[in-house]
């Protein structure tokens, strides 16, 4: 194992057990990068195993087999979970990043015929905040990626930063809902984008798209109670002023061209008498210009003193980034009046559990990742006590200890030719922990066809339907795909409708597994995948044949 820095300055860790710490007050000032290097983990080409790496690009967990490839080399920008692991003739091992694990990254490639992995903790020059300590642990020669997810899995459940969904859903009956329900998200409506209009101001703002009214829901509800689905969560996206990312971070006025806050309330009445649980979509993380309270103070400053923000845009126009600490004092003004619409369920704040951990240099408010996750964690606290439980885009691990519901754990499916192979390794970790949606193609699963429904059983998921998924002007852009639900004409209603029955229906027969762990997967022949639940269940998947057994 060699320790070394962007400068080739060589650290001499502290060794306790299995874990290795290098002391803050040891590393430079200035040093951009501290990487492991572990010379033992190379492999040459055709050795037998393979590096797991617990998320390439946002494409899944991957297996990179030692096979004869193209020389490649990849650093890994954000990983969905702070490990990577080898397999091979020594045996099986686990790299688990613990201090500074918010900048953790990995390298990897293919050079001169020898396979390579390395963990880095990107500092970008900053002072560390705490000690950079990781772990690399020996799981024996009969190991395998599904022995490192469980122990990963016993780590953090150990450790407390999790706790098993059984024991969450004593103290929510709203999660215990959840967990009987499919998630159903209803874009209302949305202004055109990206916006050609960065800086919107009330004498510029495009006009918004009306999708669907609150008088609209209430027919997808009779819908619903028509077809026999008789639980339901739904989750009203864009109900805000000037529709979905209209105008963040404000959000009151309702927006009165889908029936203003009267009906808003009526219509969470209806939903609840009807047996329904009914959230909505709120942001807390970015600012537009058009918003009543955008103010330069509450934006996060780069090291340079400038803004931090998006440039491609989205409804509201150029997306500025707000600082974590600002962040928690707009959760505590709105979420209440939020709350007192009615609201109950799994409240849905967006963006927050998929980008990394951010940071602010302005010297009024400075964070560092850490205390991100701080402020998160205090978000999180809010919404549960407020609503009943919180749910946010993404899955990274950071999120892990007050996540219920993840929409994805991951984009579409892997393209790069390096990686071998996807596995569900977050789900071995976190299946009977966070509820979710595999990935962005898992979404709307029945329109997508035989592989996406495959591969949401394979995965374990929630049934997750997006009406109006499709917004973006630019088609190659719309993450969730080009097949699309609505409720637009009765008859797009009862079909959007029957597809959720079915789901339902096949859901009903397999929602007690949300409660179990995930603890086999392998591959039993070619396209044909087997999954072992902790209560006994085997699940076959056969890509091959289109099959599925219990």
């Amino acid at each position: 194992m060699l320790i070394i820095d962007n400068l080739n300055r060589i650290y001499e860790p502290v060794i306790s057990g299995d874990n290795i710490t290098i002391k803050k007050e040891d590393i430079s000032i200035g040093t951009e990068y501290i990487e492991v290097q572990l010379g033992e983990w190379d492999a040459t080409i055709g050795e037998r195993g393979y590096y797991v790496v617990a998320d390439a690009y946002k494409r899944g967990s991957q297996l990179c087999y030692f096979t004869e490839k193209a020389e490649e080399e990849y650093i890994v920008p954000q990983v969905l979970m702070p490990i990577f692991g080898v397999k091979n003739s020594q045996g099986c091992f686990l790299f688990i990043a613990e201090g500074m694990k918010a900048t953790f990254h990995i390298r990897i490639g293919l050079k001169d015929r020898r396979y390579y992995i390395a963990g880095r903790f990107d500092l970008d020059e900053d002072v560390p905040y705490e000690d950079i300590t990781f772990y690399v642990i020996d799981l024996g020669k009969d190991a395998d990626y599904t022995e490192m997810a469980k122990y990963y899995r016993k780590y953090q459940l150990e450790r407390g930063e999790c706790v098993p969904l059984r024991e969450k859903v004593k103290d929510s009956e709203w999660l215990k809902y959840a967990v009987e329900a499919p998630e159903i998200r209803i874009r209302m409506g949305w202004k055109p984008a990206p916006s050609e209009v960065k800086e919107q101001t009330i004498e510029n703002e495009p006009e918004m798209k009306v999708a669907c009214t609150f008088e609209r829901v209430k027919d997808l509800i009779d819908e619903l109670k028509l077809q026999g689905v008789d639980k339901a969560q739904l989750c009203l996206v864009g109900w805000n002023k000037s529709g979905h990312d209209g105008r963040w971070p404000q959000m009151f006025p309702v927006e009165e061209k889908f029936g203003g806050e009267v009906k808003l309330r009526e219509l969470i009445n209806y939903a609840q008498e009807h047996g329904y649980q009914i959230v909505c979509h709120t942001n807390c993380m970015d600012a537009y210009h058009i918003a009543e309270d955008f103010r330069e103070d509450i934006l996060i400053k780069k090291k340079d003193g400038s803004l931090d923000f998006e440039e491609a845009g989205w409804s509201g126009g150029r997306p500025y980034h707000i600082c974590p600490k600002k962040s928690l004092e707009f959760t505590k003004r709105d979420l209440p009046k939020v709350a007192d619409l009615g609201f109950k369920g799994i409240h849905y704040i967006d963006i927050m559990s998929v980008m990394p951990l951010r940071k602010c240099y302005d010297k009024n408010h400075p964070v560092n990742q850490a205390d991100t996750d701080q402020l998160y964690k205090q978000i999180a606290k809010d919404c549960k006590e407020l609503f009943g439980g919180f749910a946010s885009e993404g899955a990274n691990d950071f999120a892990a200890s007050y996540l219920d519901y993840g929409l994805y754990v991951t984009y579409a499916d892997n393209e790069r030719t390096f990686f071998d192979k996807e596995i569900p390794l977050w789900q071995l970790v976190y299946h009977g922990i966070i509820l979710s949606n595999p990935s962005t193609t898992t979404i709307n699963y029945p329109i997508k066809g035989q592989r996406s429904y495959m591969k949401f059983i394979e995965y374990g998921g929630r049934p997750s339907f997006y009406l109006y998924s499709k917004f973006m002007s630019n088609s190659q852009v719309n993450w969730l795909g080009k097949e699309d639900l609505a409720c637009g004409t009765d008859e797009e209603l009862k079909d959007t409708v029957g597809y959720i029955k079915n789901a339902y229906e096949e859901y009903k027969s397999m929602r007690h597994l949300q409660y179990e762990f995930m603890d086999g997967h392998y591959e039993k022949e070619p396209g044909v995948h087997e999954v072992t639940y902790s209560d006994g269940t085997v699940v076959e998947v056969d890509y091959t044949n289109n099959k599925i057994k219990y």
